[in-house]
């Protein structure tokens, strides 16, 4: 060990998630091969840089492709220069983040943004914030700035949010960049756990030191609203206003499914997109509300949903079919926020921490429309501060 620690320092690369790697490289080096690719590495050796530029982002993934991942979807692949001028942009964004006055100007940003968002939050009232149905069933999880660090670090409160007031404590106190909460309501939501079904449940239940004998107490899953992510790949507003209006139009198609368009709940992001709610959905009581058509589910589908792994599974297997039907009809929204029960989404009333504008509820009288009544745009408020 300590002749290691005498022949190798550890690579400077930082992650997606803000954390240092850990990876060690030799004394002469300051990067290891996953993070090569700053200038200088560019400059040495831009066919390697290349190389690995193209072999981890190879395709222009078009909206709706969901193999973004693997990449061995029909989408296009980046020509050779298109390629080339996109490993040249890492090469400059990277060399600048490890420039200490880069560091340091960043730092000075994110305090003077922090802020403005302080500010904002100690101004409003707990009128001017919202909370889903059954608050203190969700967990909150606040995006903060942490300074020592220099990064932004997840914190999942722990209080038990009942109501506004807690709420509104808590932001005045971290002052958050994003604020998110779950989906789907659980009944130990400060305990969600790891997807004990997802890949590789049993391994994550071990990294956190939990037996996997205690699933079901890290994972009792309630139910789920129905949420639709209009948030994904919007060029601007009005494009995201347009895919919501498409959105309520094909729910409204289902009277016996949805609820009414005036009865769901549209939310502005802060970003350039929206997110739809239909909060009055429940899938067990639209599927399960007796006990012939739950003995039909169990004996049709597997599913016994008086077990709460079962419920999960249930909800998703039922959401899944309506993204699908969404996707034939050319609805571009993110397919993966809907039928996900462990889902995150950004809390209205709160600052988007990228736009400093509000995440607020919104109706469609608050769209633009055209001559034809259709939805054709959205005029955001101006950022806070």
């Amino acid at each position: 060990m300590s002749n290691q620690t005498s022949e190798t320092k550890r690579c400077k690369g930082v992650k997606p998630d803000g954390k240092r790697c850990k990876i060690q490289v030799p004394l002469d080096g300051s990067l290891c091969e996953h993070h090569d690719t700053d200038l200088e590495a560019f400059v040495r050796n831009p066919e390697k840089c290349i190389e690995v530029m193209s072999g981890r982002y190879p395709k222009i993934h078009h909206p709706a492709c969901d193999r973004k991942g693997v990449n061995d979807c029909e989408c296009p692949s980046y020509t050779g220069g298109a390629q080339v001028m996109r490993t040249m942009q890492k090469a400059f964004k990277d060399s600048a983040s490890y420039h200490p006055l880069y560091r340091k100007l960043n730092k000075m940003r994110m305090r003077v943004k922090v802020k403005k968002i302080r500010n904002y939050y100690n101004s409003i009232k707990e009128t001017d914030l919202w909370l889903p149905t059954k608050p203190a069933w969700r967990q909150y999880r606040f995006f903060v700035w942490d300074d020592k660090q220099e990064r932004v670090v997840v914190r999942i409160i722990k209080d038990n949010i009942r109501d506004k007031a807690t709420l509104l404590r808590w932001l005045k106190r971290l002052a958050p960049l994003h604020v998110y909460y779950t989906t789907a309501a659980w009944m130990n939501p400060q305990g969600i756990g790891p997807d004990p079904f997802g890949k590789k449940g049993r391994n994550k239940f071990r990294k956190k030191g939990w037996s996997y004998k205690t699933k079901t107490y890290h994972n009792n899953f309630l139910w789920q609203e129905l949420y639709f992510d209009v948030d994904y790949c919007n060029a601007d507003y009005n494009e995201g206003a347009k895919t919501l209006g498409s959105l309520i139009n094909e729910l409204d198609k289902e009277p016996n499914l949805f609820s009414p368009r005036e009865e769901l709940t549209i939310v502005f992001s802060g970003g350039k997109g929206f997110h739809l709610v239909d909060t009055n959905w429940r899938t067990m009581d639209l599927f399960c509300s007796n006990d012939k058509e739950i003995n039909r589910i169990k004996d049709r589908y597997g599913y016994d949903i008086a077990k709460p792994e079962d419920r999960q599974k249930f909800s998703r297997f039922i959401k899944q079919q309506i993204i699908n039907d969404l996707k034939e009809g050319g609805i571009l929204i993110d397919y993966d926020v809907t039928p996900d029960p462990r889902r995150i989404i950004r809390l209205p009333g709160t600052v988007h921490g990228k736009t400093l504008r509000v995440c607020k509820i919104i109706t469609e009288n608050d769209l633009l429309r055209n001559e034809a009544g259709e939805i054709v745009g959205y005029e955001p408020d101006e950022p806070i501060g």
